[in-house]
């Protein structure tokens, strides 16, 4: 009688908020009684209550051990352990229940928060999990579980949890803000920039955001939605919305003020430098650096834009110097990168390369990646290994339309494709679309390439006006030429393209296999499934022989229009080779096309790696620079130089 008095007067203090007298009842209690588990779990609920959950966890670890079966008092006690700065036991006090019910649901809960706090990531990662399958409308669980895959490298499924969060509360900023990098990281990074669009309308009068967000849409080739971010962070800072793309006034951007009034805001100065370096706006760039520099910044302080216009003109001693003053953790893929190039440019290829290595080493998820670019090979292999004379013979074939179809430039990354599709860019009748996945919306339709075999003439030309529709949001209302499909890796898309448009031209660049592979592992790629593969020697030698397999097999299988231009033989003599492929386009020889880097700087951004190089004079020092590394290459030359012999080269 007296245990059921006593309890029964604690739990009515406790709900009345008395936790002093209901403290104090209950201490008596057990003391001239010890052993009563619910006033064991009440006495130590209230410690937790008055902030002293140490001593909470006392009472709740007596009453858990008296009954061990007792999923709430675990519940409360694992919880207590954890605020208490002891997730590690409280971890352990968290063993998986074996059902859903709800008092289990809330030991996954608490068992979730453990594993978080010590960042035990795949129990972190299950629970939520668990909880998130259990139809939670938390979006905190939902967060925190897009939190725990993302730590773990799975940011498809983080993308997946992160849009359920905001779905759940779509005014959060933050869920924006996660949802924007869990896409950048899963290499969706359309996807990201447009997530950070959204994010800037939470957050509308902060200019650092605008640029940061201009620099990520330039990177992706965005460039008029790039210089609208650049002009309204110039308007929100200085009151004039506009944006000299010359240099003039661009440090009011990052500093409002007479030289020597103010320093400027040095995290926005680094991001416009870094999109005026990245968008080849050299001479804009000098001149932000030179007012930087009048208003006490510098160029030391922004390293790596100041090292990149050195190394642009000519001075690699001065690009490295100065880069050495910025730390290599800060950004170190571009860090790495531009410190590879400053070696290649001092004649040291071994330092170069081990610095390419390192660039490709600090990847984030680069264990992640390497597994996705071993998936993409065997994916590639299996695309070849399909193609035979008797799957080709099932394909149908749809006819010719009054639609002009489009050219494909194609080719193994790294081979040229970029300095062509800016020659071609100089004609007055071509559109050339920069890496815009067009045939991705007819594949869409037409499903993977056991389904294209059966797709039927209806279904052909669903795929076919998927094609044309995606199209006709990058080109000109009305435009009558040619339109150029540039996605070099559109190499593996030849039955496709086979089916949709039989009379297209299909223009393969090739380039010699040694210097394409080794100029991939030494750019740095946004990257997905395709461009993971070079981040390491041996898969982008690997790499090359599955796609170009794949391609050699198509072009010998389907009846393509095929024209291949050689890129030691474009830089040495472009216009013999521009005018035969003018002629197989149906084009008239323009003569100012010769001009790349006029065309070039006109273009902006430049949404692939080469986006430093095609504005510079055509060089013979790209040809045939693999012989200078041909110690590192070692490895995948018995890979690479049978293909270069197939190829038609003579080393």
């Amino acid at each position: 009688m007296e245990h059921d008095a006593d309890l029964a007067e604690v739990q009515s203090a406790f709900r009345r908020g008395d936790l002093d007298r209901a403290r104090a009842i209950a201490e008596a209690r057990l003391a001239r009684a010890p052993g009563v588990p619910e006033l064991e779990h009440l006495l130590g609920l209230i410690h937790c209550r008055q902030g002293d959950p140490g001593s909470g966890a006392l009472w709740l670890g007596k009453a858990a051990q008296a009954e061990p079966d007792n999923i709430a008092y675990r519940v409360m006690l694992v919880r207590a352990l954890t605020d208490s700065g002891r997730p590690e036991q409280a971890l352990g006090v968290a063993d998986r229940p074996a059902g859903t019910s709800p008092p289990e649901l809330a030991l996954w809960h608490a068992r979730a928060e453990a594993a978080s706090a010590i960042e035990a990531w795949p129990e972190a990662a299950e629970a939520w999990s668990k909880l998130c399958a259990s139809g939670a409308a938390d979006w905190r669980a939902w967060s925190s579980c897009g939190q725990s895959l993302g730590a773990l490298g799975r940011w498809d499924e983080a993308v997946a949890t992160f849009r359920q969060a905001a779905a759940l509360n779509p005014a959060e900023p933050s869920l924006v803000r996660a949802l924007a990098t869990a896409l950048a990281r899963a290499g969706r990074y359309q996807e990201s920039a447009d997530q950070m669009l959204r994010w800037i309308e939470s957050e509308p009068d902060d200019p650092a955001l605008r640029i940061m967000l201009a620099r990520l849409l330039a990177d992706l080739g965005r460039q008029d939605e790039s210089d609208g971010q650049l002009a309204k962070a110039a308007e929100l800072t200085t009151g004039v919305a506009t944006f000299d793309a010359t240099g003039e006034g661009l440090i009011e951007i990052v500093s409002v003020g007479a030289p020597g009034e103010r320093r400027a805001d040095q995290p926005a100065l680094r991001e416009l430098a870094y999109l005026l370096e990245r968008t080849n706006r050299t001479d804009a760039l000098r001149t932000l650096l030179g007012d930087a520099e009048e208003r006490g910044v510098r160029r030391e302080e922004v390293a790596y834009p100041a090292a990149a216009v050195a190394l642009r003109g000519g001075e690699p001693s001065e690009a490295r110097r100065l880069l050495l003053t910025e730390p290599a953790d800060r950004d170190p893929m571009r860090w790495h990168r531009l410190m590879a190039r400053i070696a290649d440019a001092e004649g040291d290829p071994e330092a170069a390369f081990a610095e390419a290595d390192a660039m490709n080493r600090s990847a984030r998820d680069y264990d992640v990646w390497r597994r996705r670019a071993a998936g993409y090979l065997d994916w590639t292999r299996g695309l070849a290994a399909m193609l035979t004379p008797e799957w080709v013979a099932g394909l149908t074939q749809l006819s010719a339309v009054e639609r002009r179809s489009p050219a494909l430039l194609v080719g193994f990354p790294r081979s040229g494709t970029t300095l062509l599709d800016t020659f071609l860019m100089g004609h007055s009748d071509t559109a050339v679309l920069e890496e815009v996945p067009l045939m991705h919306q007819a594949e869409t339709v037409l499903g993977d390439f056991a389904q294209l075999r059966c797709a039927s003439i209806a279904r052909l030309e669903e795929a076919r006006t998927a094609y044309f529709a995606e199209l006709d949001r990058h080109i000109p209302p009305g435009f009558g030429g040619l339109a150029i499909d540039k996605m070099p890796l559109n190499l593996l898309a030849m039955p496709y393209a086979h089916c949709l448009f039989p009379d297209a031209g299909i223009v393969f660049v090739q380039r010699h296999p040694c210097d394409a592979v080794l100029s991939c592992i030494m750019q740095g790629f946004a990257l997905n499934d395709a461009t993971a593969c070079f981040l390491d020697l041996g898969h982008a030698a690997a790499a090359y022989d599955a796609i170009m397999s794949m391609w050699v097999r198509s072009r010998d299988l389907l009846p393509l229009r095929v024209h291949t231009l050689v890129y030691e033989r474009l830089i040495a003599t472009p216009d013999e080779e521009l005018r035969p492929l003018v002629d197989f386009l149906g084009l008239q020889w323009q003569a100012h096309m010769l001009d790349h880097r006029a065309t070039a700087r006109q273009r902006g951004a430049i949404g692939t790696p080469s986006y430093d190089q095609v504005i510079e004079p055509l060089s013979q020092g790209a040809s045939g620079r693999w012989r200078r590394y041909e110690k590192q290459l070692e490895p995948v030359l018995p890979i690479l130089l049978p293909w270069a012999e197939r190829l038609g080269y003579s080393d």
